[in-house]
């Protein structure tokens, strides 16, 4: 199928009822499905996470942490109901809960979950497929090469399906220094020169490695690797100075068009967490019982 098709079946919706001093809010942004292969539980079988920032499933409301009550997830219907073509439901946390990184500057979160593929229309993206720092490496991936995106559009998420967004941009800064991130916090980051707004936070963001590298001219095969996730944007005040902010809040009208990316190497590190890794055997010795 056409990459932005199956872009756009990786990608869920995602919305937290928080309560804060007394204050209910809400907040709403991305999540995407990854695939940890692992054949001890059969050919082409293996684990399903759904991956999406720390802050919009543990917003900060000016500063402060604010208690999330209620975490929901919208996909689309594999076989429509009628007129319903999308389905909600309450993300049921039970005793696992969301997995964060341990540095807590990194603004990932994950949680194993695999929703019936008979039922819903999603496509998890292979860990293989990542754009770790040995592929960044060994594919010349570099500074003006060709970045996708997709995620949830606040002007129109469908009324009957999931409408995500698709933009597109240019990898525009890869830094070797640590960036502020949007935990405010340093860290490791890269910068796109793609335009995100509200609802973008959690976003899986792809770098396309066709094309010329070095000297090499790189054709067939699936071009597009996970660069990351899109977690914010830098807005620009009226002194000309730039400042890190999530999709959630900000100078939306001030957006200078750069987003930061939390690169794929840092969801690779938490879901090989041990205690992700401990999760996965325990399931693998159960299914073998």
């Amino acid at each position: 199928m056409p990459f932005a098709v199956l872009l756009k079946k990786s990608v869920a919706f995602v919305t937290t009822d928080y309560e804060i001093d007394e204050q209910i809010g809400q907040v709403r942004g991305t999540a995407f499905f990854v695939f940890v292969a692992d054949k001890r539980l059969g050919e082409n079988a293996g684990f399903v996470y759904l991956v999406t920032n720390r802050h919009i499933v543990e917003p900060e409301i000016d500063g402060r942490r604010a208690i999330a009550r209620k975490t929901s997830l919208r996909l689309n219907l594999k076989t429509p109901m009628g007129d319903t073509r999308s389905a909600e439901g309450v993300l049921t946390l039970g005793r696992l809960g969301w997995f964060f990184p341990k540095d807590d500057a990194v603004d990932l979160a994950v949680i194993p979950l695999a929703p019936d593929q008979a039922r819903f229309d999603y496509e998890p993206f292979p860990v293989s497929l990542f754009a770790t720092d040995e592929v960044i490496k060994s594919q010349g991936v570099a500074e003006g090469d060709a970045v996708l995106f997709t995620g949830f559009f606040y002007q129109l998420q469908g009324l009957k399906k999931v409408q995500p967004i698709v933009r597109q941009g240019i990898l525009a800064m890869m830094p070797d220094e640590e960036l502020e991130t949007t935990l405010h916090k340093p860290g490791r980051l890269f910068l796109a020169d793609v335009h995100v707004f509200g609802g973008n936070s959690g976003a899986p963001i792809f770098v396309n490695v066709s094309g010329l590298r070095g000297s090499n001219l790189l054709l067939g095969g699936f071009p597009w690797r996970l660069l990351g996730v899109v977690s914010g944007y830098f807005y620009e005040t009226q002194d000309f100075q730039l400042h890190v902010a999530t999709t959630l809040s900000g100078k939306v009208n001030a957006n200078s068009g750069i987003s930061v990316v939390v690169p794929a190497d840092e969801i690779e590190t938490l879901l090989d967490s041990p205690e992700l890794r401990t999760l996965r055997e325990a399931e693998i010795a159960r299914k073998a019982k």
